[in-house]
Formats: C-alpha cells, structure tokens, sequence
C-alpha cells in the first residue's frame, strides 16, 4: 500500500510534519519517496514582463531547491530513496497530476500550508487533493 508516497513541502509546519510522517512510512515500508513543491500564483505577474516572471520563477525555484536540500538529506540518512519536483501551477492540479505521473499509492500533505489556494478555494487544498486524487491521501494535522 505504501510502496510510492508523495509529500507536499512548503516549508510550512504543517508541511514539516507532513513531510515527518511520510519519511516514518517509507521506512517502515521500504517505500520510494518523492517531494513536491508547487511555485504558485505566476498568473498575478501576467501583465508583468517575461524577465520579471523568469525572476519571479528562478527566486521560487531557489527557495524550494534550497528547503527540499535539507528534506532530502534527512530522507538518505534514513536509507528512503528520495526524488525531489518542483513544479510551477495550482497546487491541486500540480499533485494530483504528479502523484498520477509517478504512479503513486499515497499523498501525504499538512492541513495547513503556505498555499494561497487554500484561503480561496472551499473545502481547502487538502479536501480537493482527496477529491480529485486516484490514491490514497493522508492529511496531517
């Protein structure tokens, strides 16, 4: 059941925890591990020039490179083998279109996060990630 997890990182705590109970999973059942962070809101810089928007991208890309450095460190000195994504989109659909891609049987995400998405969209990211998931979805709270 465990055999691929994905877990959404943002840094946030939630994301922490989330991250936490991934890592404990795959442990306890040799499972692959993969980190996805989601660059959000690039449609604010829409009427922005293309160098701004590349900035804009390059600065999240940095950040997420940066968090997942240590994620990933904790994940290799546990023995889980760990891939890392990045990927720029709504949160929703770049975890469910990715958890689909890498033929995942698990998400792993915080409650709460950073996510914009989750103060506009009702029921929250997590409840649209269950929605709209083919796997299983743990929420962490």
């Amino acid at each position: 059941m465990f055999k691929k997890i994905i877990v959404a990182y943002d840094d946030s705590p939630a994301s922490k925890k989330a991250f936490s109970t991934a890592l404990d999973l795959a442990q306890k059942y040799s499972s692959q591990l993969s980190i996805v962070s989601v660059i959000e809101g690039l449609s604010q810089w829409a009427e922005e020039s293309v160098d701004e928007v590349n900035q804009a991208l390059e600065q999240a890309q940095r950040h997420f490179e940066f968090v997942h450095r240590g994620a990933i460190a904790q994940a290799e000195q546990c023995g889980v083998k760990v891939t890392s994504h990045i990927v720029p989109g709504h949160a929703v659909e770049a975890v469910v279109h990715l958890a689909e891609e890498e033929k995942v049987d698990t998400i792993v995400l915080g409650a709460l996060g950073h996510s914009k998405i989750l103060r506009r969209a009702s029921g929250g990211t997590g409840s649209l990630i269950s929605y709209h998931a083919h796997c299983t979805v743990i929420i962490v709270r």
